[in-house]
């Protein structure tokens, strides 16, 4: 059983961390800051004409796609494997430049504030996710137009 419940812990910080890179993007994307050039010089697509939300990812070519999907597969395999329970991968808690030499109550107090802000982003990312879907609108889109469901009247 305990295996079990560090190999969900594990896996539970790893898609909080992919939820928080994915609400950093997402947020960035919608403030329409790209990268200059091109996506597909042969096919032309410049990385500004990607749309936001979630018509952006059908919008990519295939071997884009093929891509992203090799590399995330090479990360998880490769470079930051599953069977490390511990959540160190080399990365740092959030201190630049200073070794990681957290242990003891200090190391589990990071693991859990990090778990805690993967379980936020992993909701934000679905919730914003879900908005588009119900109202074919992106996040930034639903905040201009005053689309906020329940919360609409908030901010009149």
């Amino acid at each position: 059983y305990h295996a079990n419940s560090e190999l969900r812990r594990a896996v539970e910080r790893k898609h909080g961390r992919i939820a928080m890179a994915a609400v950093v993007g997402m947020l960035f994307h919608n403030a329409d800051i790209e990268f200059p050039g091109y996506l597909s010089k042969e096919l032309g697509i410049r990385f500004s004409d990607v749309p936001n939300g979630m018509n952006g990812l059908f919008s990519l070519p295939l071997a884009g796609l093929s891509q992203i999907v090799f590399a995330i597969g090479f990360v998880e395999l490769a470079i930051w494997p599953a069977s490390d329970y511990s959540g160190d991968y080399g990365t740092g808690y959030g201190r630049p430049f200073v070794p990681n030499v957290l242990e003891g109550e200090e190391l589990k107090y990071k693991l859990d504030m990090e778990i805690n802000q993967g379980r936020a982003a992993m909701m934000g990312i679905m919730g914003a996710m879900v908005g588009e879907a119900v109202t074919g609108q992106t996040l930034a889109e639903q905040i201009a137009s005053n689309n906020l469901g329940l919360f609409s009247t908030l901010f009149e």
